[in-house]
C-alpha cells in the first residue's frame, strides 16, 4: 500500500487576525463615550477650580475655608461628574479586554505578513495620533519606525500599509 505525500501546512495566522478584529471592536466600545466624558470632566473640573478660588478668597478674607476634601466631597456629588465617573466605569470593561488581548497577541507568533500586519496595526493604534499621520507630517523617529516595522511586515500587507502613510 502505497502512502500519500504529507500535505505541506500553510502558516495561519486566524487566530491572531480574529484577535485583531476583537480589539478593534472593544476599542469602538470603549471610546464610544470619550466625547460625553470630556464635556462632563471640563464641568466637574470648572467646578473644583470654582470651589478652589473661593477657598483662597475666603482664607484670605476670614482665615475659613472649605478643605481640599470638603471640596471634593462637593464636586463628587454634583450630577456632570456622577456621570462622568459612571461613563467611565462602562469603558473599563473594554479597556480590560483589550489588554488581555494584546497580552494574548503579542505571545502568539505571528506566521505571515498578514499576522505581523495585524499585530503593527493594533500596536499602531495604541500609540498617540501622531503616529498614525501620513509620512510628510511625521517626525523622523516616527517615520523612520513605521518604515522599519512595515519592512518586518514584508508582501502585500506590507506594502498596503506603505501606501497608507505615503
Amino acid at each position: 500500500m502505497a502512502s500519500r505525500p504529507a500535505r505541506a501546512t500553510l502558516p495561519d495566522d486566524s487566530a491572531l487576525l480574529a484577535m485583531e478584529e476583537q480589539w478593534f471592536e472593544q476599542h469602538e466600545l470603549a471610546t464610544a463615550y470619550d466625547d460625553e466624558i470630556m464635556r462632563l470632566g471640563t464641568i466637574w473640573r470648572d467646578e473644583s477650580e470654582r470651589l478652589y478660588q473661593e477657598a483662597l478668597a475666603s482664607e484670605i478674607q476670614s482665615g475659613k475655608y472649605l478643605t481640599p476634601e470638603e471640596r471634593w466631597a462637593a464636586v463628587a456629588k454634583i450630577p456632570e461628574c456622577i456621570e462622568h465617573d459612571r461613563l467611565c466605569k462602562l469603558q473599563d470593561v473594554h479597556f480590560g479586554k483589550m489588554e488581555d488581548l494584546v497580552r494574548e497577541m503579542w505571545a502568539t507568533p505571528a506566521l505571515t505578513p498578514e499576522g505581523r500586519r495585524a499585530k503593527v496595526l493594533v500596536a499602531l493604534r495604541m500609540l498617540p495620533d501622531r503616529w498614525r499621520g501620513r509620512d510628510e507630517n511625521a517626525d523622523y523617529g516616527i517615520r523612520e519606525t513605521r518604515q522599519l516595522l512595515i519592512e518586518f511586515i514584508g508582501g502585500e500587507p506590507g506594502e498596503q500599509m506603505r501606501d497608507q502613510f505615503a
